[in-house]
């Protein structure tokens, strides 16, 4: 079968060859990975409600990604509106995102640590009315009672501090102390009654024992600028509330939260619910 003329003396098989050929001659170009431009996290203020703006948007992301499925999980919401809802397991999810994520990381924004708001409070700089709003703020370690509250949650949180008691230059009897513990992580668990565990993050967390921990019921003070709480000598005077457990045994694994009164609960027991009105504020480290 003889090859089509198309003009000339030209077959198509010619006219083809010409142009593979002047694709060949032609210079190469490499290769480039189209890279999207990375997205603004600088916020307005050093000191701010975490929002669904360009930063808020890329944390939650970054959050779900890791943690999808579990309550820890925190949805989308209309652009620039606050983000609702935050009780501690979502609060330990932003922290647990920011310290696998270097980009998220390199910002220095923090939510922001049991000391610093009470400092912030202290110095009318929190970026809101803190009597319209409630932040849970760390975990509370009592004990591990299988009666008290959290025991999947306070034993697994137990093994991770074990796991890592050098580092956190903690001793082995420190550990059956009552412990405040800031800036944990979690990690997902399908045997855990949320999905979710919590866990040491190394170079975040920090632990300390803490002789207020030690007290019972509620107590007069002002501001607890002792790691967030309140010393021992500051108690029995000032215009707020300390409520701590009312029981000195079988209390598990609690929350450190502000509430919408000023009142500062270490009594608190859900890990997954601090009403639609809970919040997190962030800070840049360091900043008061």
């Amino acid at each position: 079968m003889q090859s089509k003329r198309i003009s000339g003396n030209r077959t198509a098989e010619d006219v083809l060859r010409k142009h593979f050929e002047k694709l060949a001659n032609q210079p190469k170009e490499q290769n480039k990975a189209i890279i999207p431009p990375p997205v603004d996290l600088t916020p307005s203020s050093d000191v701010f409600m975490l929002r669904y703006d360009d930063f808020g948007r890329e944390l939650i992301k970054k959050s779900n990604e890791l943690f999808q499925g579990t309550k820890a999980e925190i949805p989308i919401g209309k652009a620039q509106e606050e983000v609702p809802n935050m009780y501690i397991l979502k609060r330990l999810a932003l922290i647990t995102a920011i310290y696998t994520n270097q980009q998220l990381k390199s910002t220095g924004l923090m939510p922001i640590a049991p000391l610093q708001s009470e400092q912030l409070l202290k110095q009318g700089k929190l970026p809101k009315d803190p009597k319209t709003y409630w932040e849970d703020l760390s975990l509370i370690l009592y004990d591990r009672s299988e009666n008290g509250e959290n025991p999947k949650e306070a034993q697994a949180l137990y093994e991770s501090l074990k796991n890592h008691i050098l580092d956190l230059r903690l001793s082995a009897s420190d550990l059956e102390s009552r412990l405040l513990i800031i800036n944990s992580g979690i990690e997902k668990d399908q045997d855990m009654p949320h999905g979710v565990k919590p866990i040491v993050l190394p170079g975040f967390t920090q632990v300390y024992l803490h002789e207020t921990l030690k007290r019972k019921g509620d107590h007069k003070f002002e501001y607890g600028l002792e790691h967030g709480l309140p010393s021992i000598s500051e108690l029995g005077t000032g215009s707020r509330i300390l409520c701590m457990p009312p029981e000195n045994k079988d209390i598990g694994l609690k929350v450190l939260s502000r509430g919408r009164v000023l009142v500062l609960d270490a009594w608190y027991w859900n890990l997954v619910n601090s009403y639609s009105d809970g919040r997190v504020a962030f800070a840049r480290e360091n900043t008061t």
